[in-house]
């Protein structure tokens, strides 16, 4: 009878044994898939539904959004040409704007070009006719047909004179520039990309004689 009271309580404490092991494993199964910050997950979804994406991290590489402006300056003949095929090849790679610029500059004051040189003709005696001084007739290139009112060493000097003619009557100047004669040119390079202008630094400094300076945006 001992060995049968024996084998009773051996059942009862495997029973007992097993009954723990199922909770236990049932628990762990409960935490295993209940959900983990799940307040935040409603907020992000009602988010979404109101049509508030959440923002996503920037890297380095990426647009900051804002224009970022260099001169790229120091250029001698033979490095302009380089410099040239330098932007050429990392503007078919990367976003980014660039102009040629002379250094040395003259500021012309010019009235539009007209439809014929008729129309300048008549034009030009209307001036005449308003006491201005030696305007004349432009014969060629991108500005032909306009009138001229002459070329000035500085902006203020041109600008001056600007307000002058317009004290007489005369409407609708523009202010041009065209380069000095002999003057070197640099670069303005403009690019929303900070990466994109360390690259063009990387490139810049092949030609150490040369400088790449950061200079305002202008709108």
């Amino acid at each position: 009878m001992k060995w049968i009271a024996g084998a009773l309580l051996l059942l009862n404490l495997l029973a007992g044994a097993y009954s723990f092991w199922s909770q236990s494993q049932s628990g762990a199964q409960a935490v295993a898939y209940s959900p983990v910050n799940a307040e935040k997950i409603v907020l992000l979804s009602a988010r979404l539904e109101n049509g508030a994406m959440p923002a996503s991290p920037r890297s380095d590489g990426q647009a900051s959004g804002e224009p970022i402006c260099v001169e790229w300056r120091g250029l001698g003949e033979a490095d302009l040409e380089r410099a040239r095929q330098a932007i050429k090849s990392l503007a078919a790679q990367r976003v980014l704007s660039a102009e040629e610029l002379p250094v040395d500059r003259m500021y012309w004051v010019i009235f539009p070009p007209l439809p014929s040189e008729a129309a300048s003709q008549v034009k030009l005696k209307e001036f005449i006719a308003l006491k201005v001084k030696d305007p004349f007739i432009i014969k060629d290139g991108n500005w032909k047909h306009g009138i001229s009112f002459g070329l000035y060493s500085t902006e203020d000097t041109a600008r001056r004179y600007m307000r002058e003619l317009e004290g007489k009557g005369v409407s609708g100047l523009r202010l041009e520039t065209k380069p000095r004669q002999g003057t070197a040119y640099y670069y303005l390079v403009r690019s929303e990309d900070a990466a994109t202008l360390r690259d063009l630094d990387d490139i810049r400094q092949s030609l150490p004689a040369t400088t790449l300076t950061r200079v305002a945006c202008k709108k």
